[in-house]
């Protein structure tokens, strides 16, 4: 009689984003965050990393989910280390409910 076996195998998967600024400036930092490696970037640039689209990115800085800062001129950015982590947190689906 042969002997039966099970394997199992885990996989772990990290994601890595690289922002570059036309102007070759450093960005700005989190000013809200503890964290000195928190980055503020463009709505547009949060909303790749956070893989939802734009207009959800301006709903969680309406609602003050996120953290951000308004330039003077109106400009926008927002941190990154606020951003909920994709589609799958908890916090995306109660920010961002099904429709």
């Amino acid at each position: 009689m042969a002997k039966t076996g099970k394997t199992e195998k885990a996989i772990e998967i990290h994601e890595f984003y690289v922002i570059r600024s036309t102007s070759g400036a450093l960005p700005a930092l989190c000013v809200e965050c503890s964290a000195s490696d928190a980055i503020m970037v463009s709505p547009e640039q949060a909303a790749a990393v956070a893989n939802v689209p734009v207009r959800t990115i301006y709903s969680w800085v309406e609602v003050g989910a996120i953290h951000y800062k308004e330039g003077p001129n109106g400009s926008l950015i927002v941190c990154l280390k606020s951003l909920p982590h994709g589609r799958s947190d908890p916090a995306v689906a109660f920010l961002n409910p099904p429709k």
